[in-house]
């Protein structure tokens, strides 16, 4: 191992020690204004030095806080590909973006996001001339099998699902070949949770099983004929399908949620709490390329919290129900 990523390795424990915990996050829940929410977050290091967290525009700066985090890690460990499976999802975001908008005839240019492989002006300018040299070889079909789906159906959701699709795909590539099992078993594990959260989704709209078929996404531990197996049953029995995978308490439990109340959002929060339980094992390797990639996902998963207090408390949304939604935390 290179003393670059032995050096990195101390720096991101050093951080660890002012990541937001369970304590910290609920007392924001509990919070009587916005704005101590804000004064919280600006004492942890939210906001780029010398902003201020605002309670007006508390989404750009979780954007920048999220922006902020890949700059450090690519600072402390440069030329670490592994690092490309939270770039690419900001690349493949860029690409939707600018392909609905040339669709429609709109200007993307507003919601195109730093942080992944191609500079976004730089990203905008090789969709447009379709200059593939700087993408993936999955960016490139992604592209092309989007402009002809779309040019063919006039469904601008087709343009989602086959990059969504392609994304993943390069995702897991980045995983296999880094032969790191700890990668390896997240990005699937990642896969798993899209997948699951889609499943109930498209059943709640009255989808067939053969539109979700349409939507799965390949490179997971759940393969799709235990999805498409299950499509008719009661969700608390397909839940049991899963009971041997690591989404198992997200299906028993979230399906549950959805059958009391209708609502996503437990099997959302259980489908992150599983995330953060596996990149928890990254604690037993003092050095490696795992502490990096669980620090990455964790602070993720910490930002979601933060967002969700600061939602929470713009419309008014009481403490209790505020901490019921947030996820677990990596202490």
């Amino acid at each position: 191992m290179g003393a670059e990523l032995v050096y990195a390795c101390a720096r991101v424990r050093s951080n660890e020690k002012f990541m937001l915990g369970k304590d910290k996050l609920n007392n924001m829940a509990e919070s009587k204004t916005i704005e101590d929410v804000c004064k919280v977050l600006q004492d942890a290091g939210y906001g780029e030095e010398g902003e201020t967290v605002s309670p007006v525009y508390y989404e750009q700066s979780l954007v920048k806080e999220t922006q902020k985090l890949y700059r450090f890690l690519y600072s402390i460990a440069p030329g670490q590909p592994e690092f490309n499976v939270f770039a690419y999802p900001f690349d493949y975001h860029n690409i939707k973006a600018l392909l609905k908008s040339e669709a429609l005839g709109t200007n993307a240019q507003d919601i195109l996001m730093q942080g992944g492989t191609i500079e976004p002006q730089a990203m905008a300018a090789d969709v447009k001339e379709r200059n593939f040299m700087k993408m993936t070889v999955h960016m490139k079909h992604g592209i092309e099998e989007a402009v002809d789906m779309h040019a063919r159906t006039h469904d601008p959701q087709c343009i989602d699902l086959i990059l969504d699709k392609h994304c993943y795909a390069d995702l897991t590539e980045v995983a296999d070949r880094s032969g790191n099992l700890f990668l390896k078993g997240y990005v699937r594990l990642l896969i798993d949770t899209i997948n699951l959260k889609t499943f109930v989704r498209v059943r709640q709209m009255g989808q067939p099983w053969s539109y979700f078929s349409s939507v799965y996404i390949s490179g997971g531990n759940i393969d799709e004929k235990t999805f498409v197996g299950g499509y008719d049953e009661p969700l608390n029995q397909f839940a049991q399908r899963l009971s041997s995978y690591a989404l198992g308490d997200a299906a028993e439990h979230g399906c549950a949620g959805i059958k009391e109340t209708g609502k996503f959002t437990e099997i959302e929060k259980l489908c992150d709490n599983a995330l953060i339980r596996y990149v928890q094992e990254a604690k037993a390797h003092t050095f490696g390329i795992e502490p990096l990639v669980a620090y990455a996902v964790a602070k993720q998963i910490e930002i979601k919290c933060v967002r969700i207090i600061l939602a929470g408390k713009t419309v008014g949304i009481e403490p209790s129900s505020i901490r019921e939604r947030l996820r677990e935390t990596y202490e």
